[in-house]
Order: structure tokens, then sequence, then C-alpha cells
């Protein structure tokens, strides 16, 4: 029973309310993993509950296994199966019930790379390509025609002749793909990711003797990270406690970040609407950060329409006030984030304790260039360094064709994108070099013009390296990268697909190498040289003291000493994807997340200059929202009005339309190529600009002389 004295209150609470409907708000660092190991040996030793009819779900294996680990030593013996993610357990409800749906038990689980090859399978039965409809859209859309569930019925009655009926029955591409990925699912008795909640889903809701099976074995249901749960696990949750009504939530609705991934935070908020007696546990005493943490954390969520109102009370002693630092440039932050980890671990922090946190990926290329200039050793979780990301590498190597032209920059470019370039030709360029002892791109250009190439682009591939190279030294490093790009067809073919974070990669990389040449007047191979040493230093050895670089997303559930927030600008923070109200709230709650990880000592950071849509960089809404009281500026700020105004949402109207001819005052003359009226965006092309801009209504356009 000793676990039970270290509880304060508001938990004892939670663990000892065991029967009906629960639901625990817990705020940041409130200790809401305690208090559910707790309840759960609670109800096992002091109750007598048999543990293998509790089901304990969480949202990563990794919190699945904290759970188990903290219970253990609390009380011995206990049935581990059930404490577990809710796809391991539909995994284990479906192994027992899939028959159901002419299934067998040992069905196969196909991740991603395997869904693409069953879509390969499928495009070539159809005489599909890659170019009338990349992998990655048909994979799309089957994650959303899969996702109100009516499939189930068709994949479990779907045999040959079935499939011709239905691909008979309609003429939208897109459909008949759909029927085939199914069929080729059954054939192999295969289910994808998406597959595992549906499938457990669709048999508890239609097959009665199988839910009262699972009700009466399952006698209390308790649900990790609520405010992750989707609608489907939240109604299999709720399917499974029906008989007994002992559902016990626990989650934080202000760190509700999951909506892309189907979460919705009105199923944590609205709880008590499905369940009227529900019994609501609040955990507000926050044992993880300092009074001045919390204090402006408390300001910024309170921002939010839609939340439960509470707020977080500090256990620890007082602190420090979070610093913000306003940077005239990137590169200025960048600096100032390494100088200031240099002078924590100058007064005896550990690198371990020290935490980044960025918005989005490509945030964190000048802060890597800025800790390898100070040395400092630096692990990036759950993502890639910025110069070993593929497209960066992809890019990087056309640009070494420009200098070096060597054999593997050749091979990761000549056929990326495709130029029907495949495996009996490369053969045939590997035997010129071999014999006549030239580069791979020589013996490419000696057999580029004979009979095999006819019907490849191996001209336009040799025209792009050598126009770049021709090129080189007389124009902008930044303006020939793009130059390759549109030359390469590199960037429109991540367009065609929709990869836009790596074209925001693209777009950072382009920076970069801008900044090389500005900064430093470095030329083009200084500047490889420079990147492939970043990318080649390894930052996986065995020591594992280092700072630690990761999104807000992947650094949800942990803490640190330090944390560092950079990019705090409009347009990386909220994003400037945040189209509506709820979006905006959404990346509020995000920022909550990101200052909430500091329990000593928090920075946060922003920089002047220009968004790679080229708009004037202003503080986050975020930095005002805090409260500027509430910090140490290191740098005078923008007065709040403005900016508030502009990044609340004010409409403004609609001034042009597509077509129009429009003048701005630095891009010069161009053309309305499409408006956004939910953003309120404009797309222009600019008579001397390769790429469209991305304008805002308000942007200082005006019509253009006839």
């Amino acid at each position: 029973m000793n676990y039970l004295d270290s509880l304060n209150q508001e938990q004892l609470d939670a663990v000892r309310t065991t029967e009906g409907p629960v639901r625990v708000l817990a705020g940041a660092g409130t200790g809401k993993t305690r208090a559910l190991t707790s309840r759960y040996c609670y109800l096992a030793d002091l109750l007598g509950v048999d543990t293998s009819s509790i089901l304990c779900l969480t949202f990563t294996n990794k919190a699945a296994a904290e759970m188990k680990n903290r219970i253990a030593p609390m009380i011995g013996d206990f049935d581990p199966a059930y404490i577990c993610t809710f796809h391991s357990f539909c995994v284990r409800m479906l192994k027992e019930d899939m028959h159901t749906l002419s299934y067998p038990a040992n069905f196969v689980l196909i991740d991603e790379d395997e869904e693409a090859d069953v879509l390969q399978k499928v495009y070539t039965d159809m005489g599909l390509t890659l170019k009338e409809m990349p992998i990655k859209r048909a994979a799309e859309y089957i994650g959303r025609r899969k996702e109100p569930g009516d499939y189930v019925r068709i994949i479990a009655e779907l045999n040959n002749t079935r499939l011709g009926e239905l691909c008979a029955s309609t003429s939208d591409k897109m459909e008949q793909i759909f029927f085939r990925y199914l069929y080729e699912q059954k054939k192999s008795f295969a289910l994808d990711f998406d597959d595992i909640i549906i499938f457990a889903d669709h048999i508890l809701t239609t097959r009665p003797e199988i839910r009262e099976k699972w009700q009466e074995r399952m006698q209390y249901v308790m649900v990790d990270e609520f405010q992750d749960v989707s609608p489907r696990q939240y109604r299999i949750a709720r399917l499974i406690a029906e008989k007994h009504r002992n559902l016990f939530i626990v989650g934080d609705p202000d760190q509700t970040i999951y909506t892309w991934r189907g979460a919705d935070v009105n199923l944590i908020l609205n709880f008590d609407m499905i369940y009227p007696d529900a019994t609501t546990i609040v955990l507000s005493e926050n044992y993880r950060s300092t009074p001045q943490i919390l204090t402006l954390s408390n300001s910024l969520i309170s921002k939010n329409e839609f939340r439960y109102p509470k707020e977080l009370r500090a256990m620890s002693r007082d602190g420090e006030k979070p610093v913000m630092f306003h940077a005239r440039s990137e590169k200025g932050e960048a600096s100032w984030i390494a100088r200031r980890i240099a002078r924590l671990v100058k007064a005896g922090a550990k690198p371990a304790d020290i935490a980044i946190l960025y918005r989005a990926h490509h945030l964190s290329r000048p802060i890597e260039d800025a800790l390898m200039k100070y040395d400092i050793k630096y692990t990036i979780f759950s993502g890639t360094a910025f110069y070993a990301r593929r497209e960066v590498k992809d890019v990087l190597a056309y640009l070494r064709m420009l200098t070096a032209a060597d054999d593997i920059a050749f091979m990761r470019t000549v056929n990326t994108p495709s130029r029907r370039i495949g495996r009996q030709k490369l053969a045939v360029i590997r035997n010129t070099a071999d014999n006549e002892d030239i580069s791979l791109y020589e013996a490419l250009k000696k057999v580029a013009y004979t009979p095999l190439f006819a019907h490849t682009d191996a001209k336009g591939y040799i025209h792009t390296v050598e126009e770049g190279r021709q090129l080189l030294g007389t124009m902008s490093l930044g303006d020939l990268m793009q130059h390759i790009l549109d030359m390469s067809g590199y960037e429109e073919m991540l367009r065609n697909l929709s990869e836009w974070e790596r074209l925001d990669n693209l777009a950072e990389l382009k920076r970069a190498i801008e900044e090389a040449g500005h900064d430093d007047d470095e030329g083009l191979e200084t500047f490889l040289t420079r990147a492939a040493l970043i990318a080649n230093i390894d930052r996986k050895s065995a020591d594992t003291d280092t700072v630690k670089m990761m999104t807000v997303h992947t650094a949800k559930g942990m803490e640190f000493p330090t944390v560092f927030v950079c990019g705090m600008s409009e347009g990386n923070f909220p994003s400037r994807r945040s189209s509506g109200p709820e979006d905006i709230e959404e990346e509020r709650r995000l920022a909550y997340v990101a200052v909430t990880r500091a329990e000593r000592l928090l920075f946060l950071s922003d920089s002047e200059g220009f968004s790679r849509d080229n708009m004037a960089k202003l503080p986050s809404r975020f930095i005002y929202e805090m409260g500027t009281d509430n910090m140490t500026l290191e740098n005078p700020l923008p007065d709040a009005p403005k900016p508030v105004a502009v990044m609340a949402g004010a409409t403004e109207n609609q001034a042009f339309k597509t077509g129009d001819r429009v003048e701005h005052p630095v891009f010069g003359t161009g053309e309305i190529v499409s408006v956004d009226t939910q953003k309120q965006v404009y797309s222009v092309h600019f008579d001397n600009i390769s790429t469209n801009r991305s304008l805002r209504f308000g942007a200082p356009l005006s019509p253009a002389d006839k």
C-alpha cells in the first residue's frame, strides 16, 4: 500500500474512484502516469480484481512498457497482456475473432513499404504508370476511402468474380485501384495499419456475441492519453466497457496536438455528455516546472476558447524567468542558441539535459550549423539530420555534378526523377566507363546518342549538367540551385507527389547556400565540402551526453531541465498552413506542449528577415500571449498590436481574381495564378521569378498597367 503514500489528494481521488465512468484531466507534469499505475495496483492489490480483467490502453509501446515497469515492483505478479497499445489490443482481439470475416488467425500485417509493393502490383495489372498516378496519392486515397469502414464487408466476400463486378461498376480510376488493392490484400490475408482498428471496430459493432464476450472479460477499461484518441478508438473502448460501465479515461485537452491523425479534442471535453453521471477529477499540481515557466504557459493556453478551464500550480521552487531572444537573422538566432548552450555546459550543465525544439524539421538546419561551429555534440530525435535528408542529398549530388561529376553523385541523380535509364542501360554505361577508364558521366555522354538510349531522357540530363556548369560563377549559388531544380524536373517531381515537407527542406537548403555565398563569399565547392563534413559527423556514437534536437510533436511526453524553443515566428509557429480558428487553437496547444517540457530553464527565440514565401517575418502571436512581462527580453520586440492584429486572422478583402495582372514593389509585374479564399492567399507568377509566390490578400499589390 506504500505506493499510495506519495500521491496527493487529487491523485488519490483518481485512484480510489473505481466504479462508473471517470474522467481525469491531468495537466502537464501533474503525475498522471503515477495516478494511472497506482489505480491499476489499487484495483489488483487492495480490491483483489483479477488483472486479466483490467484493460489498460496506451498510445505507444514505450508508454505501455513504462507502466509495466512501474507496476511490477508495486504488486509483483500481474497479467501484462492487457497493458498495451490500442493497435496491440486490436491485433490480439482479431487473432481470436478474425474467422468471422473469413480471415485466418495468422493474418499478415504489412507496413507502408509493403503497401507500396501491393500498389505497384495493382499498377502493373492496370497498365498504370507512376506519372499517371503517384503511389503516394493512391495510398492517401485508399486511406480516406477506408475511413468510413464500409469496405470491411466488401473485403470479406471479395474474390476474382466480385472484383470484376466492382471494377466494371465504376469508371473512376481511383475506385478501381481501391478495389484491386483490397483484392490483393485478401489474396494474402493482409491487413495494413489502418485496417487493424477498423476491422476490430467492425467486429465489435456487428457481432453481438463477440462484443459480449469482450465486455464480460474486461471489467475495467482504462485509457491513457485520451486527448489523442480517434472517434473509432473511443467507440472500441466504449463498447468494451458498456456492460460494467467502468471506463476510466485520463488525458489533457490542452495537449491535443494530433487532430491530423484523427484525434478530436471534443471527445474528452464532452465525455460528461455521453456519461452524465461521470466523475471528473482535475490534476493541477505540477511537479515538473518552476512557477515562472507555469505562469507563462498558463497565460498562453488560457487564450484557447475550446478547453476545460484549469490552471497548473507549481510544486517546485522558484526559478528564473524564461528568456526571449529576438534575433536580426536566422543565423544570429542559431548562434545565440549555440552560445547559450556553450555557456550552460561550461557552468556544469550536462548536454543531455538540454533540448532544442522546433515546429518543423527544416528549422534545424541553421541550428545544426551553429552547434557544429561551437563544437557542441547533438542528436536528432525522430528525424534525420538536415544534410542527411534524402532530398537535400539529391540536390547536393546534382550540384556536385557541376564540379566533381563523381560516380556516386551520378548514380544518385541520373534517374531522379525517372529518365527511363534502367539496369540494362546502366550496365552499358558501366562497361563503357570501365573499358575506357572514364567516369560514368563521361561514359553516358558517349552512349547517350546511340539507339539504345533513344527513348530515354539521357540527353536532357546531360543538358542540365552542362548548362549548370556554364552558369557556374555567372549567378548566385541560390539562383543556380533553383535553375538546376527547374531544369532537372526535381522540384516538379516533388510537387506532383505533394511532398510539401521535402519542398520546405529544399527551400531551407537554398537559404543555406545563399547565406554561404553572401556571408562567406564561398564558392560551390567550398559549400559542398562543408555540407559533407556536417553530414558525416557521427552523432550516433557511444557518447550519449548530447544535446537533443526534435520537433515539438516528438517531444510530447518528455521533459528536460533546459529547453530552447526556436523559430517562434508567424508562419513557423503557428504554421503557415493553419487556416482557421481550430487550426490556431491546435497550434497554441502545440506551443503549450513545447514550453511545458521545460523543468528549470526555458529559452524562446525568433528572427527577423523573410520567410520562404518572401514575407517579412514577425514574432509569433504566442510570444505576446505568453505575456512579455513573464519573460526576460534580451532584445526589444516589435510592438504587439500590429502583429497580433494581422495574425489573429483579421479578414482582408480579395482585390484580384485569377488571371489579373498585378504589380509588386519588390517582385515586379506578375499574374494571379490562383486564389485561396480560405487562407486568403494569392498564388502569383512574377515575370522575373521562376517559381510562384504565395501572397496574402493584404500584400502590397496594385493593378498592373495593361
